[in-house]
């Protein structure tokens, strides 16, 4: 089968990313034996021209349409995303007569609402290394069951979802062909256009609580692993044969578990590479001997999702670690020489005048290289956020959250965002 497989993202804020999540997924549908074409619409200036061109020449069978955000997540300047992902919709209708696979992480949080907004009937959520492949063979033999691990399928006014069937083991998981969805563009050479940056991944899921993050309902809660040499030579082939001298790491959760990651940093370490990676930290695993080796295997940066500086809120998000985590991880990268990058999530349940200054104080006084703040918090589907902001009044139980809407504790409302921005501007390398 001809399958045409298409990143629809083009959000150019803060990093601009690799399409990760939609290589994995051309890679296995390759290996599956059907013949792929990949449009990356990320650096397009005419993604319309582009997509009906290569409709033309292709002429697919199939096409998967990947969905990765669905707004900016700023409360005060917000972005939607859906009505260009919806103008490449209408125009593949308009083009081709191939059934139109929905897919990604912002389509695996609001499978219905993207059903209803686009007018497309079909698409599979969480993983689709596996999932995707096995749609494309009922595809291919002419019947669609509805048994199908990660089907998303809507019938007239019905809708139902499928439990996607999480990969075990991604040990057996291929990396990513990076000719398919070519890495290049994504080479970034500082001072050259809005920073882009390649990417890999070497765990995914996350079994931390935070009420507000959607990332359980797409990876899972179980922490499943990538063999660490496997990651090592993935990191290797970047820098040798693709010439990348900075990647990131994509896993939301980097340093746990803590041997793994402490094995991984060994195998990247005895390659001799000069590359540079970055990754996420979080403040409860960061001990100084899992520093120590993040260092020494390469990392320049850490961006540590502390959120708060303050020891009630750090409870009332269930982020899983003390103030006092947040200074210890903070002070040892900062005698190791990392660059660190720190984010405050503002306005949450319990945030008030004097939770919002202890956690710029507390930030002042460790001297951190960057942060970048957010106020007003993001609610999805499926959170404990969402419970909450029912329960406290600030959306309906049946409000279609495709469209952004945000919690803010009502004591900041009146005063935190203009406040931040003033805190912002007295800052050089504080962001909002």
């Amino acid at each position: 089968m001809r399958v045409l497989l298409i990143s629809e993202n083009r959000c150019k804020e803060n990093l601009i990313p690799y399409p990760l999540g939609i290589a994995f997924v051309a890679t296995a549908v390759r290996d599956a034996g059907h013949e792929v074409s990949c449009l990356d619409l990320m650096f397009s200036e005419e993604p319309l021209l582009e997509l009906a061109n290569r409709i033309d020449d292709f002429k697919p069978e199939c096409i998967g349409l990947s969905i990765r955000n669905i707004d900016n997540q700023d409360m005060y300047q917000n972005t939607f995303y859906m009505p260009q992902v919806k103008e490449i919709s209408d125009a593949i209708k308009s083009r081709a007569d191939a059934p139109i696979i929905l897919g990604g992480a912002g389509f695996s949080i609001f499978p219905r609402e993207c059903f209803d907004y686009l007018g497309l009937e079909m698409g599979v959520v969480g993983e689709g290394e596996k999932g995707f492949v096995q749609l494309l063979s009922r595809l291919v033999a002419g019947s669609v069951n509805n048994n199908l691990p990660g089907l998303a399928l809507k019938t007239g006014e019905h809708v139902f979802i499928n439990q996607p069937d999480l990969l075990p083991d991604l040990s057996r998981l291929a990396p990513p062909d990076r000719e398919l969805f070519d890495i290049r563009p994504y080479n970034w050479i500082r001072g050259e256009g809005p920073p882009s940056m390649p990417n890999l991944q070497s765990r995914r899921g996350c079994h931390l609580k935070c009420i507000y993050c959607s990332s359980r309902s797409i990876e899972g809660r179980q922490v499943r692993l990538r063999d660490a040499g496997c990651v090592a030579a993935e990191l290797e082939s970047l820098q040798r044969e693709y010439g990348c001298t900075n990647v990131v790491f994509a896993d939301s959760l980097f340093s746990y578990p803590p041997d793994y990651t402490h094995r991984l940093c060994s195998e990247i370490a005895s390659r001799g590479l000069s590359i540079k990676w970055h990754c996420n930290l979080n403040p409860l695993y960061s001990e100084p001997q899992l520093l120590d080796a993040l260092r020494n295997s390469g990392c320049a940066s850490l961006s540590i999702g502390n959120e708060s500086g303050s020891d009630d809120i750090l409870a009332s998000l269930k982020k899983g670690f003390s103030k006092q985590d947040v200074i210890r991880s903070i002070s040892e990268a900062k005698r190791l020489g990392f660059y660190i990058n720190c984010f405050l999530l503002l306005g949450g349940p319990g945030e008030n005048e004097h939770t919002v200054k202890e956690s710029i104080e507390l930030l002042d006084r460790l001297e951190v290289d960057a942060v970048r703040v957010s106020v007003g918090v993001r609610i999805f589907p499926g959170c404990e956020m969402h419970d909450i902001a029912i329960r406290e009044g600030f959306i309906s139980a049946d409000q279609n959250l495709l469209y952004p809407a945000f919690y803010l504790s009502r004591e900041t409302e009146p005063w935190l965002h203009e406040y931040i921005r003033e805190v912002c501007d007295a800052r050089l390398s504080w962001s909002l």
